[in-house]
């Protein structure tokens, strides 16, 4: 009997299932059918219930000042940083609205931090929430009109990781929605903050990093205080989360 797959497998086969290599497995296994019919339903579950109410909160928040936010994580294969790409898509699933959606100047990107998943449901992220040092997360941005997005995050050592996309240019974003993929943190206690940036045309990730990494100069503090990116075009937007990693 083969070896049933993972559940980043089966996310990525429902991702796209005509290209997926377990059809032959699930129509073997009764275990695994009913693990991708759960996973299913909480996909449902989360854009029927969980993703209206984020809208709403993402909203709310774009029309106040924004708060400085904090962030840093693992490298799993990637060179640069403390948070790598997950190589499969995976889908986020929160038993409950999100707390605290950080949006931009203009509301133009907001970003929503999920940390769990698995056996366990994903919870959104208040900005400077205490996370496990070697947490997996997840993201959702909002991108009020069709831009181009970055996601990176930078720590207390000025290492900056880049997210999404984990490889190419960057991708255009509309709307709301999850992203494929996700990050695990390196397990070493500390600020580590999580930036988005979206604009168009799309800016060079170099740029991007240069930005993340001069805004948390001065180490942990100034991780925790580096919300702003400076040096960036007018049309981009920006959000962003810190997380504190914990042992």
């Amino acid at each position: 009997m083969s070896r049933c797959p993972s559940e980043l497998a089966l996310e990525a086969h429902l991702l796209d299932p005509d290209r997926s290599p377990l059809a032959a497995h699930l129509g073997a296994c009764a275990r695994c059918r009913a693990r991708l019919d759960r996973m299913e339903r909480e996909g449902e579950d989360f854009r029927r219930f969980v993703l209206p109410r984020t809208l709403d909160a993402v909203t709310e928040a774009a029309a106040r000042p924004r708060r400085a936010p904090w962030s840093r994580w693992l490298s799993v294969g990637l060179p640069a940083g403390g948070l790598a790409a997950a190589a499969a898509a995976m889908l986020l699933v929160a038993p409950r609205p999100p707390s605290d959606y950080l949006g931009a100047k203009g509301g133009a990107v907001s970003l929503q931090v999920f940390a769990g998943g698995g056996d366990a449901p994903a919870r959104a992220l208040a900005d400077g929430e205490a996370v496990p040092a070697a947490s997996a997360l997840r993201f959702q941005v909002r991108a009020a009109r069709p831009c181009r997005l970055w996601v990176v995050s930078v720590d207390a050592r000025g290492e900056v990781s880049r997210l999404y996309p984990p490889q190419g240019e960057a991708p255009e974003v509309r709307g709301a929605a999850p992203l494929p993929g996700g990050a695990v943190l390196d397990g070493v206690p500390g600020p580590e903050r999580i930036h988005a940036v979206c604009s168009d045309p799309a800016l060079p990730y170099e740029a991007v990093a240069a930005a993340a990494r001069a805004a948390a100069a001065g180490g942990a503090e100034g991780v925790r205080l580096g919300a702003a990116l400076r040096g960036l075009p007018e049309n981009a937007g920006t959000a962003t989360v810190l997380v504190e990693k914990v042992p």
